[in-house]
């Protein structure tokens, strides 16, 4: 598993540590430093030549600032991380201010990486800093749309993950923050969560005022319009609401009138209402456009077992068989076919075919051994 945290972690190694003298407490501002604190400050400056004994210098107080900034971003378990929070504030009331601005600076500057640890900062400071978290959120995205053109797939799920996670969360904090609303739309379309993108754009569009985002989302919405009422049938179908179902999917006929699924899918809800003549229309104009999807044959050769028409459902499975011949569901129902017709070693021999292929489905086993206890009894 790739860890997010790691890519933070790991820049710990750009961080020194200095201590001021046991005896020789430092008073910032009125907030007491303590003797023997151990203060942060990237390695990169300590090089240029800080003064380890003078720590009333200012530029090396900024530099110590800039470390807690940086090491706040990178590891806020750290053991002293309420002590540098108080300095970094004894130092400026406005620091949330200050590190905002560094994570800006970063991100102008396409230095994703340090842009996102001082915006990570900026949450440890104030977890309900919603300006903070939509800008962590938006640099984690873009770290993962880098990654995938890397292809690091792992990664950039791992990244795009998080990034929804902070958008989410500036929700639960503020739920009237409608730029979260506009980023996660986007998001759980790419995840094919179409419904969700289009309740989540709803909100958005109840609550944003710049003119042209909302002209955008909208135009989203229509886009997302089909994949949204099949989303909607699928959820009532598999709920057994045939009629809900029906009603969602056959509104994608106007523009899917030869799109296997949507006919596939109409089939199934008439079957569910025992609408069985319209059932069979639907599922065969399905397998006129698509003869290679195997759950076409055994949906419609289920509808004609349940009507009794044995013959018609064998010779739909014959079919299916000679198209998908590793699908073990159509060698089971033919077995199922070839019991009614009183065909007991053919259906074995199906059965056990099914077995083969699936050998842990539980009615397979139970038909099978049923089958076996028959025909030894004959």
């Amino acid at each position: 598993m790739y860890k997010l945290e790691k890519i933070f972690i790991d820049k710990t190694k750009e961080i020194s540590f200095i201590e001021l003298k046991e005896d020789a407490p430092f008073n910032l501002n009125g907030y007491i430093i303590n003797g023997g604190t151990p203060l942060p400050i990237i390695t990169e400056d300590l090089i240029e030549g800080i003064k380890y004994s003078d720590i009333s210098n200012e530029l090396n107080l900024v530099q110590i600032i800039d470390g807690i900034i940086f090491l706040l971003g990178i590891d806020s378990s750290f053991p002293y991380i309420d002590v540098y929070k108080n300095i970094l504030f004894a130092y400026d009331k406005k620091a949330e201010d200050y590190v905002f601005y560094k994570g800006m600076m970063a991100l102008d500057n396409k230095d994703f990486i340090n842009s996102a640890v001082f915006f990570r900062a900026n949450i440890v400071l104030n977890s309900n800093n919603v300006k903070a978290r939509l800008n962590y959120g938006l640099v984690l995205e873009l770290i993962s749309k880098d990654c995938f053109e890397k292809d690091q797939d792992e990664a950039g799920i791992n990244f795009l993950n998080k990034s929804t996670n902070e958008f989410e969360t500036i929700l639960e904090i503020d739920n009237k923050y409608s730029l979260a609303y506009y980023k996660l739309g986007y998001h759980y379309r790419r995840n094919e969560q179409f419904l969700k993108a289009k309740l989540t754009w709803d909100k958005f569009l109840l609550l944003d005022k710049d003119a042209n985002r909302l002209q955008e989302i909208r135009e989203q919405v229509d886009l997302i319009g089909d994949e949204v009422k099949l989303e909607v049938g699928l959820t009532y179908l598999n709920n057994n609401d045939f009629g809900k179902a029906l009603d969602s999917l056959l509104k994608l006929l106007s523009n899917n009138k030869k799109n296997w699924n949507v006919n596939y899918l109409i089939g199934l809800c008439y079957r569910g209402l025992e609408n069985y003549q319209y059932a069979v229309e639907y599922l065969n104009y399905a397998l006129e456009l698509n003869r290679d999807q195997s759950d076409i044959y055994n949906e419609l050769g289920i509808t004609y077992f349940i009507q009794e028409k044995i013959m018609e459902a064998l010779s739909v499975f014959n079919e299916g068989i000679e198209n998908s011949a590793d699908d073990y569901k159509l060698f089971f129902n033919r077995g199922l076919a070839f019991i009614q017709l009183g065909e007991h070693k053919r259906a074995l021999n199906d059965v056990n075919k099914a077995y083969e292929l699936n050998p842990k489905d539980e009615n397979i086993i139970k038909q099978k051994s049923e089958l076996e206890n028959y025909i030894r009894l004959l």
